[in-house]
């Protein structure tokens, strides 16, 4: 369970690939409006390229690599597993004065 972060509550999060859920989410007690943080564990995906094409230089930067690779699928899914939230922003407000470009001049 995930704590919102306006009131402290637990709130129970969807799975993370269930994108119409995660739309909807809000607080059960305060009804805040959720999302969820992008994981922080999205940094190390473009360090794996790079190694594994060192990879093919020895057997060290090999381990390295398949290392690496291994911590940061075992941390996008720890973190996919416990989300963390945060308010989500309102859109824009829309304008009161829609300008009509392409229409016809008077």
């Amino acid at each position: 369970m995930a704590k919102c972060p306006a009131c402290g509550h637990d709130v129970r999060t969807p799975f993370f690939l269930n994108l119409n859920a995660w739309s909807q989410l809000s607080c059960p007690q305060c009804k805040a409006r959720l999302e969820m943080k992008p994981p922080r564990s999205v940094v190390l995906g473009p360090l794996m390229g790079p190694l594994f094409v060192l990879a093919r230089q020895g057997r060290v930067f090999e381990v390295i690599a398949f290392a690496l690779m291994f911590v940061t699928i075992f941390l996008l899914l720890l973190e996919s597993s416990r989300p963390k939230l945060q308010l989500r922003k309102r859109p824009l407000p829309k304008p009161a004065i829609r300008l009509n470009i392409d229409g016809p001049s008077n």
